[in-house]
């Protein structure tokens, strides 16, 4: 999910870009030619063209980090030549295009990009006979510094949105938003290197009479201990999601048909030994569990998994169905 609100955001900043090149950058390529200054027209012109090519790049491929990256480095080496060619009369294009760079990579990338830019200026040109050096590294340092910590910023609250986006507030498990955007990559991952994957549903047994005899601050308490139990006993590649009410999704990770048997009976072992209610009655669990097969898709995935759960409860509770049983 994070991917994702990272890859939007770098498009819509390459957008912004793209029109802020043809609008605010173009028409000084034709004021440059009407003047004679060819040398500043032809970098201002590639400037455009480039930024142009990588936005329909990032547009065709969406790769937008490397698009981002590029940009970053042409726009940064176009400023600092525009710079030297034109001299102090360009020179203000620097401070915009410091700052842009906070939104195109990542901050440390940023202040990097900024600090080599800033060097080969000073090192270059002969815009500080007009401009104060000191002035110019003040400044400098101050932009990117707030730039620095406004991005840093922008960072954590994308982070804290994918929380917000993916995390069941009341169990800390994954959600069934995460579980459809988890599943299509376990597919692609499937269908690509055919490892072996399954997708397991497994639902507490008799939950509502938990919820009606101990009341629903027992039920709660319940839920988050199965997940404490279940996340202590899978392994780090897998991962858990809550469905929906008691009913719960495991995407299990490069486990055969008898890895997967054994995996889930520990797993039901596990829950029936530690999952208690208050007067130390058992909590079970019934599962149903779909190993991928090729073709799979998401939604069959899902109905075959659903399917074996619903299979396991018909049987009696308290136990696991295989969907290729």
């Amino acid at each position: 999910m994070l991917k994702q609100l990272q890859k939007k955001y770098r498009l819509s900043s390459l957008l912004l870009l793209g029109i802020v090149a043809v609008l605010g950058v173009l028409p000084f390529v034709v004021i440059r030619f009407v003047q004679g200054n060819v040398v500043a027209a032809m970098v201002d012109m590639t400037l455009v063209l480039g930024i142009v090519g990588l936005v329909a790049y990032a547009l065709r491929t969406e790769k937008t980090r490397i698009a981002s990256f590029v940009a970053a480095i042409f726009i940064s080496v176009g400023v600092v030549t525009i710079a030297i060619v034109n001299g102090v009369g360009s020179f203000l294009w620097v401070y915009p295009v410091f700052a842009a760079m906070f939104f195109l990579v990542k901050p440390v990338e940023a202040c990097l990009i900024n600090f080599v830019a800033g060097i080969a200026l000073v090192a270059l040109s002969d815009i500080f006979d007009v401009i104060p050096l000191d002035s110019f590294v003040a400044t400098i340092i101050m932009l990117s510094m707030s730039a620095f910590v406004f991005a840093n910023q922008g960072v954590k609250q994308l982070r804290l949105l994918e929380i917000l986006n993916t995390i069941d507030a009341l169990t800390g498990a994954m959600n069934r938003r995460a579980l459809e955007s988890d599943i299509a990559a376990a597919l692609s991952n499937a269908e690509r290197s055919n490892v072996q994957q399954a997708l397991v549903m497994l639902d507490l047994d008799f939950f509502k009479v938990v919820n009606d005899k101990y009341g629903h601050d027992v039920g709660d308490k319940v839920l988050k201990k199965l997940v404490t139990i279940v996340t202590n006993n899978i392994r780090k590649g897998d991962r858990l999601y809550r469905y929906g009410g008691e009913e719960f999704a495991l995407l299990v990770y490069g486990v055969d048909s008898q890895q997967q048997r054994a995996f889930i009976s520990n797993l039901q072992e596990a829950i029936k030994n530690q999952l208690k209610t208050p007067d130390a009655a058992e909590v079970t669990a019934s599962f149903g569990v779909a190993a991928w097969v090729p073709g799979t898709t998401a939604d069959s995935w899902l109905k075959c998994a659903d399917t074996a759960l619903y299979l396991a409860k018909e049987r009696g509770r308290d136990c696991a169905v295989f969907s290729d049983e």
